[in-house]
């Protein structure tokens, strides 16, 4: 009988950054654009720069040991909307208890020129979050990255680690229940 060959480890890929200042400097501005969709009206400037600020406290704790098995933009993804899921639970029960969920989304930033453009803006807004709010993660992460942020469906693929096919009918899907949702919230009466 021969003796059984135990099965080699993966060989480790070095990750092509190893300083965490360089990948700020690379990819901050890309981690505050995510933190700020996946975070929707809730996230202010302030708590944005809180994200983005423990995103890059993990990834200097966590860069030596990125295998470098995916695309480094793609594990940043990862790392921020975990860090944005775990403030909106957070912030969720804060304001189950605190009651303040209308006075922010009345505070949304508007561009708009006139009052009752922002008004309509502010409104549409908290409605499109409140509808995502009732969503699972996945549906959720999915329409921001497509339909909010405009990312094509290969690139939103790579940020969520899986194929494009599959993406597609997860899109597919996240619209169908968004709609059901929005229409559900309309009939209650929330949707006003």
């Amino acid at each position: 009988m021969m003796p059984r060959k135990e099965p080699r480890p993966p060989e480790r890929q070095p990750s092509p950054l190893r300083d965490a200042a360089a990948v700020f400097a690379e990819h901050g501005a890309e981690v505050a654009t995510w933190a700020s969709w996946l975070g929707g009206p809730d996230l202010d400037a302030a708590a944005r720069e809180d994200v983005v600020q423990e995103v890059f406290l993990i990834v200097h704790r966590q860069l030596g040991s990125f295998r470098g098995e995916s695309r480094l933009s793609t594990w940043l993804y990862r790392i921020t909307a975990n860090v944005v899921r775990h403030r909106r639970r957070k912030d969720r029960w804060r304001r189950l208890f605190v009651g303040w969920w209308d006075e922010r989304a009345v505070a949304l930033a508007s561009s708009r020129p006139t009052p009752v453009e922002e008004l309509e803006r502010r409104q549409a807004a908290a409605l499109v979050y409140r509808v995502l709010d009732r969503l699972g993660e996945r549906d959720r992460s999915v329409l921001i990255l497509f339909e909010i942020e405009g990312l094509a469906g290969a690139q939103v693929a790579e940020r969520l680690g899986t194929t494009p096919a599959t993406i597609w009918v997860w899109l597919h899907r996240a619209r169908a229940r968004f709609l059901r949702q929005a229409q559900s919230l309309d009939q209650q009466g929330g949707g006003r």
